[in-house]
Formats: C-alpha cells, structure tokens, sequence
C-alpha cells in the first residue's frame, strides 16, 4: 500500500473512551481490508486502546492483542467486547436510578443541580503574609486571560507562583443546570455554601490510595507541596466519594459482561472527574497532555453527569460493534514474547510502538491501574527513560533499541510467509529513527513503503512539550515491511548527500498545499525518503531538517515556500 491513509477523530470509536494515543479506526480498515480476507487473523502487540481490533472486528477479522499495560488491555477489551446495547443500557439505568439521593446530596442545590466546580489556589503573600487567591489576583474577568505575575491586595508584587506559599485549593464558581431548562447559571460558590460542605464528605467505600512516588518521571516537586502523595489526593473529596460509591455499585453487578462494561464506562470518566482538567474561560478543556501537572484553575466535574455522557456514547459504540462479523482477544504480556502464538499463525500485522522517550505509558495510565487494582511493570516498559534508577528499571535508548529487535524478532517469528506487516512511527530524533530502522533490520524485515498516517490533527505523542520549544513531530509515518532478508543488526546503509534532501524538499513544496508544507510535514516526508531509499537517517532530525528549510525556502506563516526566485 504506498497511498497515504486518513482517518478522522470524530467517530464514536475515537470518542468512546481517552488513551494517550489512538489511531483512527477508519484508517485502520484501510489498512486492514488492503493487506488480509475475512476470516485472517490481524496481530497488534503493542495495542494500546486496542483500535487495530475494533477495525478488524468491524471488517470481519480475528484480532489478537496484547500490551503490557494492565489499563491499555481493559480498555482493549472494553472496546472490543461484544455487549448487548439494549440489556446494558437497562442495567446501567437501573444502576444510576440508585444514585438519585447521592446526586442531589452531593451535587444538589435548590432548583437544580451542579455541573461543575471551579477551584482556585491560595497563597499567602511572601511579603505581608496576606492571603492571594489565583482566581482573583490572576484572571481578568472581562476577556478570561490569566496573568503570569500576582500582586497581593496590598499591592506586594508582581510575584510568580514560585515566590509564593501555597496554602490550598479552594472553590470559586459553579455551573449549574437548571430544572427543565436549558440554560446554565453560574455563580460564585459563596452564594450556596458549598465551599465547606464539599470538605466534609464521608466516603464509605473503597477507593484507591496508590503511592505518586518522585522515582516517576512525571512526579514534580510541586506534587508534594500541593499534597498529592496518593491517588486519591488527584481528586476532590466530593468526586472521590461518588467515584468510590459507583465503583462499589458496579463491582456488584452480577453479568460479568455488563459489570466490565460499566467498568469500561467508569474509567472513561475518570480522569475528567479528576483535578487534572484547567479552567478555561469559554469551555473546558482536556487534561494537560504528557503531564500529571494540576493547574492553579481547575475543574471539578459531576461525576454521575460524566458517567451518563459516556454511558450513552459506549451504548451507541455496541450497537455499533453487537452484530460485527470479527472477533477479539487481549492479553496482557510484552510485545518482547509473544507466548501465546505459534509460528506463522497470523496475517497481518498493524502496531504502533512507544516513540522512544515520547509518552510514559505507566504515569500515564496511573489514575486508570489505581482504579483496576494493577500497575505496569515499568521496568519491562519499551521506552527509554534516563531518570528512573538501576533497580527500578533504567533504560537508555541502546535498551529500546534491544528491546524493540526482540519485539520486531517476534513479530516475524509468528507472521506467515508473504505477509506484511506495518509499523507505525514518528520521532523528532533521528537517532531513535536508527534504532527503529536497526530493529527492523534484526528481524529479517525490509521497508516496502513508506506512507503518512494523518490522523486529522497532532497527536498526544506529537504535542509532547511543544510549549516549551522542544522540536516534535506531528505526524506519524507507517512503515509496510515484507519478510525477505537474513535476520542480523549490520546491514549496511548508504549516506545520502544534502543535495538529495535539498531535492526532495523543493520537489514536496513544489507540488503541496500549504497545509503540508510546514516543519512537521517537510521532516516527515525526508524520513520517507531515506526509508524509501534504504538510507540512514542520521543527521536528518527535525531540527536539521528545519535549518535545512530555512537556508533553501522562504517560510510564510507557518508554510514553506520556494523561493520567490526560484523557476
């Protein structure tokens, strides 16, 4: 297949439950009706949310997945269980009708109920010792812009947060649906008392209490300051005792097909019940992508609201999947040892690996494994992270390259003879691009083709830190590889001269949109290239790939162009 796939994110597949990184299902029945018949087992080892078997389900496919992430393989099966909409739903309404009282006690006000909470840090001022609330000292209320420098009441200032005490969270403002209307109120918290009475919550189920530790790489110094030592601290008081009541209420639920539905639901939730959502002035926005960060302004949602949203989203994902003509297993194991499958037992592989240091699958995942009862071994993770000691696990990018070979080496060990398989990829770095393309190598697997997977916008793993000017990429590339050469780590690739890129890039611009024509665009298509080519990709990272640009084209906006100049 050398034409290049897309697949938007609007899908109910794509909307039904978060993960750090999702290929669109469109793309993949693409893929999947291209390269198998009905009937052919399609392979995804590294399955994350498990797309790669909702397509092959939907295309009348056998898949079989696998990922070392206990969070990842729940949220592989809840997408691809096969569920009874109707029988859900009515249990799921009989469930929720339970929780009338809770709801009003905890999210009740007269008239109507709460939809959400704005919180706001406190501080105390470092010269006079006042008290300065973020939501007052920092939001200009008119055009919902946050300044970066507080002043305390006294006219101490400007401080960053850093200079200041931090105190606590408060709340501050509140949504409120109104009985049999559509319209919202929002007032300020003072006005309803709430601001107490959500401090004195009783909880009396079980909910989760996971040590957050500093060994993890996204554990910050200010995690402690702020009081986030377990899992529970991640939430308010208010919304951690309705998640830990329908936690409760859906562990009792007696079909195991209906209760891990529900579960399927409740984690879908909730990460958006927690305090990891900032404050926006026109709409809520996602959790901050790559981070654990907890923002100065932050959201506090109902959670019974939450679950019904994502309950009538799940619901309509199996109508949609009760009556597909595929079928799905998951497993939870390393892509590094494929046990469970014999030699030449599949037909296909779709995989799309960690990126080298891009995500941390298992901080990711944290709030969702507290809840499950079960956390990634992060030692035996394939990325590469520096900053976790020997004993925990260590792992340099000379680590990811050995463990993706072995990951490649089963690959091609359970793939049939003249099958394909196709490895989805994209980093800023050109030395992870040389250890991918190593690992490929070892396994006795060639680069056919090269194509862009647009997914329709940057993903999780292409926005990593870019507010912080780190050179990403935001687009992936899938690699199509074919069985045919010796398994070994040496095969030799030629050096490409810089008057072949400055080519390939005149000719790409030449004949692009300008939507296709900025940085992200032009690096992937030179990592096309030297993949097409057989070439190494060393010395082409995205930052090379920019400067290169900038001394051969005349850039407009965010498009590059030829120069004006030029015939």
């Amino acid at each position: 297949m050398t034409v290049d796939i897309a697949g938007g994110k609007g899908s109910v597949f794509y909307r039904a439950h978060s993960y750090h990184t999702k290929v669109p299902v469109e793309g993949l029945k693409q893929l999947i009706e291209h390269y198998t018949d009905p009937g052919d087992v399609v392979l995804d080892p590294f399955c994350g949310s498990g797309q790669t078997g909702v397509a092959a389900v939907l295309t009348g496919r056998h898949a079989v997945l696998s990922d070392l992430s206990p969070a990842a393989v729940h949220i592989a099966r809840g997408y691809t269980a096969r569920v009874d909409p109707d029988r859900f739903k009515q249990v799921a309404s009989e469930l929720l009708a339970g929780f009338g009282p809770l709801e009003l006690d905890l999210y009740g006000v007269p008239g109507g109920r709460i939809e959400y909470t704005v919180w706001s840090d406190l501080y105390r001022c470092s010269r006079c010792e006042r008290e300065i609330l973020f939501w007052d000292a920092a939001v200009d209320h008119e055009d919902g812009s946050v300044l970066k420098a507080l002043s305390c009441s006294e006219g101490h200032g400007p401080f960053r947060k850093t200079d200041l005490h931090w105190l606590r969270s408060q709340p501050v403002q509140e949504n409120i649906s109104l009985d049999g209307q559509a319209a919202r109120l929002v007032r300020p918290v003072e006005a309803t008392g709430q601001g107490d009475r959500v401090e004195r919550v009783d909880i009396l189920h079980w909910y989760p209490s996971v040590p957050w530790e500093s060994w993890r790489e996204m554990w910050r110094a200010q995690h402690e300051v702020q009081g986030i030592v377990t899992s529970a601290d991640f939430f308010t008081a208010r919304n951690l005792h309705a998640l830990s009541a329908l936690w409760n209420a859906i562990g009792q639920v007696e079909e195991p097909s209906l209760r891990a539905g529900l579960r399927f639901v409740f984690t879908a939730s909730v990460n958006r019940a927690s305090r990891r959502y900032q404050w926006h002035p026109r709409r809520p926005t996602n959790v901050l992508s790559s981070t654990m960060y907890l923002a100065s302004l932050n959201y506090e949602f109902n959670v019974f609201s939450l679950f019904r949203r994502k309950l009538a989203t799940i619901t309509d994902m199996y109508r949609q999947t009760w009556d597909a003509p595929g079928s799905c297993e998951v497993y939870l194991g390393s892509a590094e040892q494929l046990a469970w499958a014999a030699d030449g037992s599949v037909d296909y592989v779709f995989t799309d690996p960690p990126f080298g240091s891009n995500i941390y699958y298992s901080d990711s995942s944290f709030l969702w494994e507290a809840w499950l009862g079960e956390q990634t071994d992060v030692a035996a993770e394939t990325v590469v992270n520096r900053r976790l000691t020997a004993e925990l696990g260590r792992t340099t990018l000379d680590d990811y390259e050995k463990a993706m070979s072995r990951a490649m080496g089963e690959i091609s060990r359970v793939i049939r003879p003249g099958a394909w398989a196709s490895l989805q990829f994209h980093n800023s770095d050109d030395a992870v691009w040389s250890s991918i393309q190593n690992a490929v190598d070892s396994a006795g697997l060639r680069v056919e083709a090269a194509v862009v997977m647009d997914k329709g916008q940057a993903s999780f793993k292409g926005l990593r830190h870019e507010d912080k000017g780190e050179k990403v990429a935001n687009f992936d590339l899938v690699m199509h590889l074919a069985a045919g050469t010796q398994p070994g780590p040496n095969v030799q690739r030629r050096e490409v001269d810089r008057s072949e890129i400055e080519k390939e890039l005149r000719e790409y611009v030449a004949h692009q949109p300008a939507s296709r024509r900025t940085t992200p665009w032009l690096h992937s298509q030179v990592m096309r290239y030297l993949l097409a080519e057989g070439a190494s990709p060393a010395g082409w990272s995205f930052a090379a790939v920019e400067s290169l640009c900038s001394e051969i084209l005349e850039r407009k906006g965010n498009a590059w162009n030829l120069p004006a100049n030029s015939k």
